[in-house]
């Protein structure tokens, strides 16, 4: 693997739609809220940059299987879909969600060992991923001022 972002969904791309029902987007699937177009099209913008690929660390990998969360990022206008999701282990030293998302990508990282990678989450997890990772804040998701060159510069390795 070239190039990998892993990415969360809800901070980085949903944030502050919340409601009751689901959507329905096709016959057989529904989501909880759309995604803010703003951050799907900042999304697209990098990824159409840096030709990286996907890789899904979000609590979304346990709910749809890569077929569907296809579906899911196409509706919401996201060019590329993830190709693949960190594995679904949890560290038995820890039951802190932001412990547990790092260890999956490192195990993910270990295994595949892509030439350049990041991590998109608005969960700090800085600890074990330093300058690799980027931290959304509330409220702003991947659109934030300056993060998507961030991004692309650390994919591109410049």
């Amino acid at each position: 693997m070239s190039k990998i972002i892993f990415l969360d969904i809800d901070g980085p791309l949903a944030w502050g739609t919340w409601f009751d029902g689901r959507i329905n987007f096709n016959d057989d699937l529904s989501i909880p809220y759309p995604w803010v177009k703003e951050d799907c099209d900042a999304l697209t913008s990098i990824l159409k940059q840096t030709e990286a690929n996907i890789v899904l660390s979000s609590d979304w990998k346990l709910h749809w299987n890569l077929d569907e969360l296809k579906g899911i990022f196409t509706w919401n206008g996201v060019k590329k879909s993830p190709i693949a999701v960190t594995p679904n282990i949890v560290e038995k030293m820890s039951s802190d969600l932001e412990d547990e998302r790092q260890f999956q990508i490192q195990t993910f990282k270990r295994e595949h060992k892509p030439e350049s990678w990041v991590a998109i989450d608005d969960l700090d997890l800085s600890f074990s991923l330093g300058d690799h990772f980027f931290k959304t804040k509330s409220g702003m998701g991947i659109k934030q001022t300056g993060l998507k060159e961030k991004i692309i510069k650390k994919l591109n390795n410049e």
